[in-house]
């Protein structure tokens, strides 16, 4: 009989068909008694969810379901693209790919290529397939006439460029000036191939509000001064040849500019900062940063004059010392917010002040600030309750000839109790480990869990030096761990061999027992039988000969075990000392000071291996 094989398969798709059926009426069941609720929720409620999710997050939760697979996929979640130098070529490909797929790449807005190792065809393909592109960061790489023609063509809502020491022509920024409409912010700082002709048509875009001329020459900040005016913001950092006249040149044309760093530029002096200030009163964001010819004169003018202000950077000023404030500054008291005192000679008397008229300081940074102490740092804490951010680090400041200290700081755990319990809106807070003045990881975790009592928002705090020290010292570390390891086994083996040993002499004990049993058992039946008195009067003594011996044995043993035990505790006092020569080799390499964190300058895109969004 033939038997068809499509037979045997329908019957075997019967059983499974049953089989199906009745777990799915199963589930139906489960599902009655124990409904899912988050099925109940709407698509846009779950993507408002997942919005805070991280990448490596939202790859695990689309494994869950297909309603989870479409939600963690949607475009609205993959704003941002991210490829660093150490992404490989081909998983840079792959990963575009697979955006390209899903219909994400269609949905980036920012884009970041910095030092990426890809070809300019990759460059081409990212900038084609990203129609919503508003953002772009090509540090360290070239930016070609193709490429802007696509950027020009395929991205319309183009608003920022970064191009940090990379390479273009003028003719791509004349492409740029005229095609990129919305084009409102251009970083060209240490672009090659360049010239004066090209950043005068870029600058031409009315809706240009930020240019970085970071570095330019007085005699070209002179040139592009007159198509200047409509500008709000402008870097002028590290600016060498820039003197007085060429700042007055370009602030006459600039009378909307709001934002201007001046930092490191060796010529400006107080008469051009004086003139920034008549020309461009409505600044509300000014730096300062090591500008040696400026002193506090210009400072004074500064306070009193600029009633927007409401960031001022006077890190490593010389000579700031001491600091007039306004009689009557009502303005100032409602619009600085952010000060940065960092590496200056500011003392008690000029914190005094800032606290008495700048009470809305949310950001305050007062690195390796020698010469301020407790005292001040407590009328900060009562005066400035709306304080975020607080740097009291001990930071090394990066010379030319290599790192400066400015030593310790003068403020103990009495500073870091105020700051905690006085400030409902503190967020960060930078310090530096000093067992002197009793701040280590133990103390201020009291201090703030104190402060969670109260049921304010908890603070994220750095012990930098604590941080660094697990770093610096690891050679040492495990250097010392190698030797309390080789000492345990040491003692280990002592101990084996001494077990050993006492096993051994029991076992000896035994049998020298068990013989001194069989002579008396002798001695008995040889007293019983009365025959031959000679022999039994030599086995006596032949009885005791051994007796003695194996008291003898005995005693040794004995001393064996005594000098066994004493072995034991000559090596666990060994170990005891080394483990306590590990701590004072760590605790010694607790004074080696690191830089902390810049609060008020963070990253703007993570690192990542992966394309990454912006929630």
């Amino acid at each position: 009989m033939k038997m068809d094989a499509f037979s045997c398969f329908g019957v075997r798709n019967k059983k499974k068909s049953s089989v199906l059926l009745k777990q799915m009426q199963a589930d139906e069941k489960e599902a009655l008694q124990n409904p899912n609720h988050f099925n109940l929720l709407s698509t846009e409620l779950i993507l408002y969810i997942l919005k805070f999710m991280t990448v490596q997050e939202l790859c695990t939760i689309a494994r869950i379901s297909r309603r989870f697979k479409e939600c963690c996929y949607d475009s609205t979640l993959w704003r941002t693209l991210a490829m660093n130098n150490n992404m490989p070529r081909k998983k840079i490909i792959q990963a575009l790919k697979n955006m390209e797929s899903t219909q994400r790449l269609s949905a980036v807005r920012m884009i970041n290529l910095n030092n990426a190792n890809i070809k300019q065809t990759t460059i081409d393909y990212i900038v084609t397939h990203t129609p919503q592109l508003k953002e772009i960061r090509l540090h360290n790489l070239k930016l070609t006439e193709k490429t802007s023609k696509l950027l020009v063509a395929k991205c319309p809502n183009l608003e920022q460029v970064y191009m940090d020491g990379g390479r273009t022509s003028d003719e791509c920024l004349e492409l740029l000036a005229n095609g990129a409409v919305k084009l409102k912010s251009i970083n060209l700082h240490k672009v090659e191939n360049i010239t004066t002709t090209g950043i005068c048509h870029i600058i031409k875009n009315t809706n240009l509000s930020f240019l970085n001329f970071n570095g330019i020459s007085g005699w070209d900040i002179r040139t592009l001064a007159p198509y200047c005016a409509h500008f709000t913001s402008m870097d002028l950092g590290s600016s060498n040849n820039l003197s007085d006249d060429d700042l007055k040149a370009l602030t006459r044309q600039c009378k909307k500019l709001k934002f201007i760093s001046l930092k490191s530029c060796k010529l400006i002096t107080d008469h051009g900062v004086l003139e920034l200030i008549h020309d461009c009163p409505q600044l509300m964001d000014l730096n300062l940063a090591s500008c040696s010819k400026v002193t506090r004169t210009s400072v004074q003018h500064v306070l009193q004059q600029l009633h927007s202000l409401t960031t001022l950077n006077l890190s490593c000023f010389k000579n700031i010392h001491p600091i007039t404030f306004p009689k009557n500054p009502y303005r100032l008291l409602n619009t600085l917010s952010t000060i940065d005192l960092s590496f200056t000679d500011v003392n008690d008397d000029d914190i005094k002040q800032l606290t008495e008229y700048a009470v809305n300081l949310k950001n305050l940074r007062l690195c390796a600030c020698v010469e301020v102490t407790d005292g001040s740092m407590i009328l900060i804490a009562t005066h400035c309750k709306k304080l975020v951010c607080v740097d009291l680090s001990r930071e090394q400041q990066q010379a030319a000839g290599g790192s400066q200290s400015k030593g310790p700081m003068k403020i103990t755990l009495e500073t870091v109790e105020a700051l905690f319990l006085n400030c409902p809106d503190l967020q960060k807070v930078a310090l530096s480990y000093s067992s002197k003045n009793n701040i280590t990881k133990r103390s201020v975790m009291e201090v703030h869990d104190r402060r969670m009592v109260l049921g304010w928002k908890n603070i994220n705090f750095t012990l930098n030096e604590e941080n660094v020290i697990v770093n610096n010292n690891l050679n040492n570390t495990n250097n010392n761990n190698n030797q309390s390891i080789n000492n345990t086994q040491n003692n280990t083996q002592n101990t084996n061999q001494n077990n050993n040993n006492n096993n051994n002499n029991i076992i000896n004990n035994n049998n020298n027992n068990n013989n001194n049993n069989n002579n008396n058992n002798n001695n008995n039946t040889n007293t019983n039988t009365n025959t031959n008195t000679n022999t039994n009067t030599n086995n006596n003594t032949n009885n005791n000969n051994n007796n003695n011996n194996n008291n003898n044995n005995n005693n040794q043993q004995a001393n064996s075990q005594i000098n066994s035990q004493t072995n034991n505790q000559t090596n666990n006092t060994n170990n005891i000392n080394n483990n306590n020569n590990n701590i004072n080799n760590i605790n010694s390499n607790n004074n080696s000071p690191i830089p902390s964190p810049n609060y008020y300058n963070p990253s703007i895109i993570p690192n990542n291996n992966i394309p990454i969004r912006n929630p």
